[in-house]
Formats: C-alpha cells, sequence, structure tokens
C-alpha cells in the first residue's frame, strides 16, 4: 500500500475507532519522513488519542531540535529568549513540547491561579521566565489597590514566587495617562522592592496613535518590555518607532501577528517566505524579520495563539533552522 493511500485508509479507520499501535506507528513512519515541519500536517484528518498525540509531538520536536534564544533588548538584564514565547491559554497538550524545545517564556501567567498546569509546576522557577498582565491600566488607572491586590493574590495561589515582568495591560488611554500619576508604575516600584516582580513593562493596544504613545514610553525612560499589536501591512511609521523603542534597549514583543495578518496575506506572500500554504509561518518570520535601521532585528519575541498540534507546527517551525534548511528559508534573517 502506497503512503497516500495508506493514510487514507487510515483516516477512514480513526473514524470507526482507535488506531491501534501498529497503526499510528505506521502513520508516524510516514509522517516524520515527511520532514521537519510537515509531521502534523501529515497526520492531518486522522484521529489520534491522547497519548498518540504526545508521541507525535515528540516526533515534532525530535524534527525541529532547539529553538536559538537571543537577547531580549538590554534593560532586562541577561534575559534570553526564543521567537516565539508560551501563553498560559494555549491548549495544555502543548506546554510540554514548547519547553522541550527550549521556550522559556511565558506570558500571561499570572492568570494562572491554582490550575497552573503540573509540567510547569515541576520547573526550577529560575528555568523560565513569566509576566503578570495588570489589568487596572486602561478603565481603572487609579485603582492602586486593585494592581498590587491582583499582583499579591495570584503569587499566593499559583506559587510562582515572583513575576519577571510587571506588564500595564491595554497600556494607556491617552499619553497624559501615562506620564501623569502613573498608578501603575507606582505599585510596580512597590512590588519590586517586596520581591514579587523585577521588571516594568506595557501590554500597549493602540487607544491613540501607537507613534505618539510610543515616543511617551521611550522618553519616560521607564518602560523595560513592550508588546504590541504588529503584522504584515502595518503602517511605516509605527514600525519606525517599534524600531526607534528597540534601539533603546526595550525588550519588544509582537502580538496579533495573525489575527491583523492573515486577512491580508495572499499564496505569492506565502511563498516570498518559503511557507505555501502556511499563513502563520510566512506572518512569523515577516515579522521576526523586521530591521531596525542599524540591521538588528525590532522584535526579539512574539506571542500567539496556539490550539492544537497542527497550528504548533506550523507557526513555531517559522523559527526552527532545521524547518527553515527544509522550506529553503536563510533562518539568518530571524537570528541575524
Amino acid at each position: 500500500m502506497q503512503d497516500p493511500e495508506l493514510l487514507s485508509h487510515l483516516r477512514e479507520k480513526s473514524k470507526e475507532r482507535p488506531l491501534t499501535r501498529r497503526e499510528f506507528m505506521r502513520a508516524l513512519t510516514v509522517a516524520t519522513a515527511a520532514g521537519p515541519g510537515l509531521i502534523s500536517a501529515t497526520l492531518s484528518g486522522i484521529s489520534l488519542t491522547r497519548s498518540q498525540r504526545a508521541e507525535a509531538a515528540e516526533a515534532i520536536v525530535a524534527a525541529f531540535g532547539k529553538l536559538p534564544k537571543r537577547p531580549f533588548g538590554t534593560r532586562l538584564g541577561h534575559m534570553m529568549v526564543t521567537p516565539v514565547c508560551i501563553c498560559y491559554d494555549w491548549n495544555p497538550e502543548l506546554f510540554a513540547p514548547a519547553l522541550a524545545l527550549g521556550i522559556n517564556f511565558i506570558h500571561k501567567a499570572g492568570y494562572w491561579g491554582q490550575n497552573i498546569p503540573d509540567v510547569i509546576k515541576r520547573l526550577p522557577r529560575e528555568s523560565f521566565y513569566c509576566d503578570i498582565t495588570v489589568d487596572n491600566t486602561p478603565d481603572h488607572p487609579d485603582d492602586y489597590d486593585r494592581a498590587y491586590n491582583q499582583v499579591v493574590s495570584s503569587l499566593e495561589q499559583n506559587g510562582l514566587k515572583y513575576y519577571d515582568i510587571f506588564r500595564a495591560h491595554f497600556g494607556w488611554k491617552t499619553v497624559d495617562a501615562y506620564r501623569i500619576n502613573n498608578v501603575s508604575y507606582q505599585v510596580f516600584k512597590r512590588l519590586k522592592r517586596e520581591g514579587k516582580v523585577r521588571y516594568f513593562g506595557v501590554s500597549q493596544h493602540p487607544y491613540v496613535p501607537y507613534p505618539d504613545i510610543i515616543s511617551a514610553e521611550i522618553e519616560g525612560g521607564n518602560i523595560d518590555a513592550m508588546q504590541v499589536w504588529f503584522s504584515y501591512g502595518t503602517a511605516p511609521e509605527t514600525e519606525k518607532v517599534f524600531a526607534e523603542a528597540s534601539k533603546a534597549g526595550i525588550g519588544m514583543t509582537a502580538m496579533k501577528v495573525f489575527d491583523h495578518g492573515h486577512g491580508r496575506i495572499n499564496d505569492q506572500f506565502m511563498q516570498e517566505w518559503n511557507a505555501p500554504g502556511q499563513p502563520g509561518r510566512a506572518l512569523l518570520r515577516y515579522t521576526l524579520s523586521r530591521k531596525r535601521p542599524d540591521g538588528k532585528p525590532i522584535f526579539h519575541t512574539c506571542v500567539t495563539a496556539l490550539g492544537n498540534l497542527q497550528t504548533f507546527e506550523e507557526n513555531i517551525g517559522a523559527v526552527s533552522p532545521q524547518v527553515s534548511q527544509r522550506d529553503g528559508f536563510d533562518i539568518q534573517k530571524i537570528y541575524a
């Protein structure tokens, strides 16, 4: 039986009952032979058990290899991160393979209460970085207690001991709200003295034009890490101010890369980024390859929503040297 015929047969079988060990291994062997970055796509349509999905994930990790890390700006000590970070609301089955690849930053870890995943709970706290997105900023900017209590109570519940980044969630709705009586920063300074947070950051949404608010935050000098909306089609003046923030040493994270980009791209764009039929992979490569005038990357990492093994392989494959070699993509566009 030829490989396509075999896979079609197993897809139909898996609709009737779980695949046997022998059947699954035959499918996985064919998928692995397809090459790095194509395992889950080859298995697409085959219904897998939880243990089979875990074994497929191990094969993906083996094909990817460890992901290289790079400095997260210059204001965050010696923090080194991979170009894609974990988000707390990923499919929990993806945490273990992400950690195995060396992904070491967790976004929105503060939203884990007592339900912190076991695979995270078992890690030495010093082996990974994480942030808490503090929610008072946009609608309750003067509520000191709300901000302080969110951080303290979350640490009491999840046992993470501290957050590397206190991130003002959504950011400020006006430049004056950032500059004048910045309660979020006052709370941060207290929490830092208490050893509960280390660096001050923002997840800035574009309530006001990005060039205005980002310029003010650069000038303010107290932002260590910044998370912003960016994707294909972002205005040049916005990309320019992000480059200025990066040049100032701020650790830069891109968000909304897929949400704001997939409707703007076409097959030609995906071909240009050596990712035909894979919009997530193409958009991440595009975003992480954007350069400052001095030739260094604007963004050090990005966050993307992942719900299953196929989106995991498509997106994380964007930054794997092994996958990029198979795709014919010059990975130095990201890592140089």
